[in-house]
Parts: structure tokens; C-alpha cells; sequence
């Protein structure tokens, strides 16, 4: 396909989401979110009034981030997993239209989200509420480079991008970045001067090293903020992006069950949104405590002390930005590995591999042994079979072309001290 093709492609899913969900968020939710910003009484009432439309319990009022003591009653990732239809509630106002996602989760353990079409509206509401934060404007330009198939796997042009003419994007691969390409990556940002830029903090990363090795800083004029996601963001990437790009990071933290959103202000603090979901502290040893989220939004699929798997380190002090959600020092949860292939390509994030194979896996883990050879370690459930092991490698291969990768069934994968496996594991 050209990158016309694959222009016509983006566009025509950015104005369906448009329609949709989009447009409907930012005039309908977003307004009622600003207000939750500065007032811890508006902020209370809100929360208060949103458990009461989903039909949850709530632990606190979402100006502070209660305690839970290990022991306490929670879902857990398994169960979800294992009888998500026990926890999809019958069709009823505000939930006739849903539609189902999937995700490897946080370890790759893959999981059946069943959502309505308001948790889509409402979503776009905070996500819009982030980028105010940043200083977009609806309109204004923004490029995007995450786990998104933008272009051939050899373009000859050398164009490793297309546009999304509906949304005023520009879609950069974050399969083909090496120390050979990201020159041109660097170019056609700063051609297109984008007000915002959406990356992994891997690939996002990755250019600012380039602009380093290269003795220059990014010069675009517009750019306002760099938007991070999906990954955690290390204290050194975050400053080595900062001083190449020459704006504030503002990262963002989310999951696919939607039962927890972490935004960043223009201080550069972490803040829990606690109008986004019913977000509660569960203690573990040390420091860091995991996050136990409940939907706000969901009202086909609402997940009630959630526990994420994912943890951060407390705050509590007050922001000088003035907002009053609580505040986290960091998020720690989330740690992956980064593969450099032979020909200089940067491989991270590959958990879409695993999506949509909740039913006959587990959980599965991506081992590179060196030399652009790949396994694809997998704990199985009856009903795997072989046509499965071929989805996996064409996934794979669609986003990592021209290496050898195999599936390998296995009882168990090692975990490590935190209970918690490698997704991207290096073989030494």
C-alpha cells in the first residue's frame, strides 16, 4: 500500500471516532470536568454522583486516596480474565451500545473489557482535559508515534509516516525507528511542527538521543508538550527528552479496564484523577503501594476494586498548579525491556501481539535471543491450537518484518521478585 493508502486509512477511523465518541466528549463531558479541578466540594459531589449513575461502592469521596490493608475484598486480573461474562451487566439506559476490547495487560496476560459507548465518550473527555493541561487547542497539529501500522514494512520513499487528515495528525511508526532513519523522523517533525507529540517514552526517547549524538535540539516552533504513555517514564528519559525537545513531559497513565488515569500538569506532578475512576491504595512492603481502581464509567462492565498490578509511590502534598486531585511522586509499574535489532532498528511495546487471545492464553512473553531471532513464550489453556501459533507469528511479523520468530508452549514463565514477569525478556 502507499502512504496515500494508508492516509485514507487513519482518516477515515479518526472521523468515525470523530462522530462517534469525540465530538461528544469534548462539548458534553469535558465541560463538567473543569470544574472538579479547583474545588474540593465540586470535585466530592461529582464523584459521588457518577457512583451513583454506575451503581458502584466507592471507598472515599475522591479528594484523597484511601488505604486498603492486604486482605481486603478485591478482584483480581484472574478472575476477570477467567469469567469476564460474570461481570457484564445486563443492557440498560447509558449501556444499550457497548463494544469489546482486548489487551495483553500490563504482564501479558491477556483480558476481555467489555465497555459502553458513554465509557468511550467519557474517555475522550479526560484525554481532552490532558492536552488542555499541555496547552493544545482543538485544531491545532499533533504527531503521534506509538504501536500504530503507518506505513509498508520497507517504504521506498523513505516516508516512515502518513497523515490523518481528519484529525490533523501525523502517524509515525514506532516499528522502524533506528540510529539510520530517525534523522528523517527528526525532519519531518519539525516540518510539520506539531503543538504536541504522542510517544512511547521508548521511541520518544530514541530521538532524543539522535538530537544528543547529533549536538543539536529539536526546532520546531509549536511544539507545547510531549505526551508519554503506555510505558513507564524513567526519571533520565524524561529529562534527556526535556533538554532535546525543549518542553515539559507530560505523562500520562491508563489502562485498558479503565479504573484508573494519572495525568501531569504543567508542574510536571503526577495527579490521581479520582473523577475518573473510585481510586483506592493497596499497602504492600516498602514504599510503593498498588493502585485498586473502580469504574466510573463503565456501565456495561464496571469493575469494583480492581486491583491494577501496577504501582506508584505516594504524595499527598498539595500542587502549586492549585489542583486538587491527589497527588503521586511516580509510577513505577510497567518496566519493559528494549530490543536493538541488527539493522539498528528500536523494538519496544509489542504487547498487541497477545490481544484477542484471551480464551486459549494465559499469558505470553517475548524472548529475543539475539541475532533478529524471536520466542514467543506462551502458557496455554485448552483450545490453543495451531492456528493460533500462526495468528501469533503473523501479528508479529506485521510489526516486526524480516526476522525469525517461533512459538514456544511452555508450563510456566519465571517470575521475578515483584511477582511479576518480563514482558520483553533479552536472553544473555
Amino acid at each position: 500500500m502507499s502512504m496515500w493508502t494508508y492516509s485514507l486509512k487513519c482518516s477515515l477511523r479518526s472521523l468515525v471516532r470523530e462522530v462517534v465518541r469525540n465530538v461528544w466528549g469534548r462539548a458534553f463531558v469535558y465541560p463538567g470536568l473543569v470544574a472538579n479541578e479547583r474545588s474540593r466540594e465540586a470535585l466530592a459531589a461529582y464523584v459521588a454522583r457518577r457512583a451513583r449513575q454506575v451503581g458502584v461502592p466507592l471507598d472515599g469521596d475522591g479528594t484523597s486516596l484511601p488505604r486498603l490493608a492486604p486482605g481486603s475484598a478485591m478482584l483480581t486480573k484472574a478472575e476477570v480474565r477467567q469469567h469476564p461474562e460474570k461481570l457484564v451487566r445486563p443492557r440498560g439506559p447509558g449501556s444499550w451500545i457497548r463494544t469489546t476490547i482486548r489487551t495483553s495487560g500490563t504482564s501479558g496476560s491477556p483480558l476481555t473489557i467489555v465497555q459502553s459507548l458513554g465509557n468511550l465518550v467519557r474517555e475522550e473527555g479526560f484525554i481532552h482535559r490532558q492536552l488542555q493541561w499541555i496547552g493544545w487547542r482543538r485544531g491545532q497539529p499533533r504527531a503521534w508515534i506509538r504501536g500504530d501500522i503507518v506505513c509498508p514494512d520497507h517504504p521506498q520513499d523513505g516516508r516512515y509516516w502518513c497523515r490523518d487528515w481528519v484529525g490533523n495528525m501525523l502517524m509515525m511508526s514506532s516499528y522502524h525507528l533506528s540510529n539510520e532513519t530517525i534523522g528523517r523522523y527528526i525532519d519531518e517533525l519539525e516540518r510539520f511542527d506539531p503543538v504536541v507529540i504522542h510517544a512511547y517514552p521508548s521511541s520518544i526517547a530514541a530521538l532524543a538521543a539522535w538530537l544528543k549524538a547529533a549536538g543539536r535540539t529539536y526546532r520546531g516552533r509549536a511544539l507545547r508538550g510531549v505526551m508519554t504513555s503506555s510505558e513507564t517514564l524513567a526519571p533520565d528519559v524524561r529529562a534527556a527528552v526535556e533538554q532535546a525537545f525543549g518542553v515539559k513531559v507530560f505523562d500520562w497513565y491508563g489502562q485498558a479496564e479503565r479504573v484508573a488515569a494519572i495525568g501531569t500538569c504543567e508542574e510536571g506532578r503526577y495527579h490521581v484523577l479520582t473523577d475518573y475512576s473510585g481510586v483506592a491504595l493497596l499497602e504492600t512492603d516498602g514504599e510503593a503501594c498498588e493502585l485498586v481502581g473502580t469504574s466510573l464509567n463503565n456501565a456495561a462492565m464496571p469493575l469494583v476494586r480492581y486491583r491494577t498490578g501496577d504501582t506508584v509511590i505516594p504524595d499527598g502534598e498539595p500542587c502549586p498548579c492549585g489542583r486538587v486531585f491527589p497527588t503521586i511522586k511516580a509510577v513505577i509499574g510497567r518496566q519493559e525491556k528494549i530490543v536493538t535489532l541488527p539493522d539498528g532498528r528500536i523494538i519496544a511495546r509489542l504487547d498487541r501481539i497477545f490481544q484477542g487471545h484471551d480464551r486459549h492464553l494465559v499469558e505470553g512473553q517475548v524472548l529475543y535471543r539475539g541475532d533478529a531471532e524471536f520466542v514467543l513464550r506462551v502458557v496455554t489453556a485448552d483450545g490453543f491450537s495451531d492456528a493460533d501459533e500462526r495468528a501469533l507469528v503473523d501479528k508479529f511479523l506485521l510489526r516486526v518484518p524480516g526476522v525469525n520468530v517461533r512459538v514456544e508452549r511452555v508450563a510456566a514463565i519465571p517470575r521475578g521478585p515483584n511477582g511479576k514477569f518480563e514482558f520483553i525478556a533479552i536472553e544473555s
